[in-house]
C-alpha cells in the first residue's frame, strides 16, 4: 500500500479540459507512479457521454450546452453545480484486487465516510436490491448499478472506472443541486429522474460550499485508506500532454460526436 499520494486541488473548468487532465494523469502515471487524487468542478453546465453512448440516442434535437466524450463508460451527466473526483492509482496502491466489483467496493468506501460526515448514511444499491439490478439509462443519475450509492433511497451521484494495464482509474460525480427541467431539455428518456436521484442540498436541506466539499472529500479518503497528501499541480510532462489531448481530441468533434476508432 502507497501512503504517499498527490493531492491536486484544480477549481472548475470547462468539460473539455476536465476530461483532458484526467486522462493525461492516467496515461503519465507509468512514469511517475505517484498515484493521484484530483478534486475539481465545472465552470459552467457541461454534458459528459459515456464512452459507448451515441449522441444520436442521448442528446435532444433542443439540446445548446456543450458536451464532451469521457474515456469511461456509463450514461450522460449533467453536470453544473457539483463537486468532481478522480483517483489514479495502480492495485497495490489501495491493496486493491484485480476483479473491478471489489475495487469499486474499496474505492467508494471514502464515499461513505464522506457521506456520513454530512450527516447522510449512504449504501449500495446492491445491499438494497440484491444485486439484482442493471438498468441501463441514458442519464446517469436514473440509471442504478450495483455500486451506486443510495440516499434516503435515491441515488447520489455516479461513479465510473476504466483500466490501462494494472492501472485504475476512477471518477465521479457528486451533485450539490440537480436542474430537471434542463437536464430533461438536453438529455432524452430521463424515466422519472426526479424520483430516483438526490442532490447534496436536497438531502441536507442547505446549500453546501464547493471548496469546503473538497476539503471533506480529501478528509474523508484520508481517514478511509491512511494516506499522507503532498498538495500538488500537473507535472510539467502532464502539462503538456493535457494540453496535447486538449485540443487533438477532446475538442474535436470527430471524438466527441463520433468516438472516432484512432483514439481508442
Amino acid at each position: 500500500m502507497n501512503t504517499k499520494w498527490r493531492l491536486i486541488l484544480d477549481g472548475k473548468h470547462d468539460g473539455y479540459y476536465n476530461m483532458a487532465v484526467d486522462e493525461a494523469i492516467l496515461l503519465s502515471y507509468h512514469l511517475k507512479k505517484i498515484p493521484t487524487l484530483r478534486i475539481y468542478g465545472w465552470d459552467k453546465p457541461f454534458i459528459s457521454l459515456g464512452y459507448n453512448q451515441q449522441t444520436e440516442k442521448v442528446l435532444t434535437a433542443t439540446a445548446n450546452i456543450p458536451f464532451v466524450r469521457r474515456i469511461t463508460g456509463g450514461a450522460s451527466i449533467l453536470h453544473d453545480k457539483e463537486i468532481t473526483y478522480s483517483i489514479t492509482c495502480c492495485i497495490n496502491d489501495l491493496n486493491l484486487t484485480s476483479k473491478v466489483k471489489e475495487s469499486y467496493e474499496k474505492i467508494c468506501s471514502f464515499l461513505k465516510e464522506f457521506y456520513k460526515r454530512l450527516g447522510l448514511t449512504a449504501v449500495f444499491a446492491k445491499d438494497i436490491y440484491n444485486d439484482r439490478i442493471s438498468r441501463h439509462e441514458n442519464f446517469c443519475f436514473s440509471s442504478y448499478e450495483p455500486f451506486d450509492l443510495i440516499v434516503d433511497g435515491k441515488k447520489i451521484g455516479g461513479n465510473a472506472q476504466r483500466r490501462k494495464h494494472k492501472t485504475i482509474f476512477q471518477h465521479g460525480s457528486i451533485p450539490q443541486e440537480i436542474d430537471f427541467v434542463m437536464a430533461h431539455n438536453m438529455i432524452k428518456t430521463l424515466n422519472g429522474a426526479e424520483s430516483k436521484a438526490a442532490s447534496l442540498n436536497n438531502l441536507i436541506k442547505q446549500k453546501t460550499d464547493f471548496y469546503q466539499l473538497g476539503l471533506l472529500l480529501k478528509l474523508s479518503f484520508q481517514s478511509v485508506f491512511g494516506i499522507d497528501f503532498s498538495h500538488d499541480s500537473l507535472f510539467e510532462d502532464e502539462r503538456v500532454l493535457c494540453s496535447s489531448l486538449l485540443e487533438s481530441k477532446y475538442s474535436q468533434k470527430n471524438w466527441n460526436i463520433n468516438k472516432n476508432q484512432a483514439y481508442r
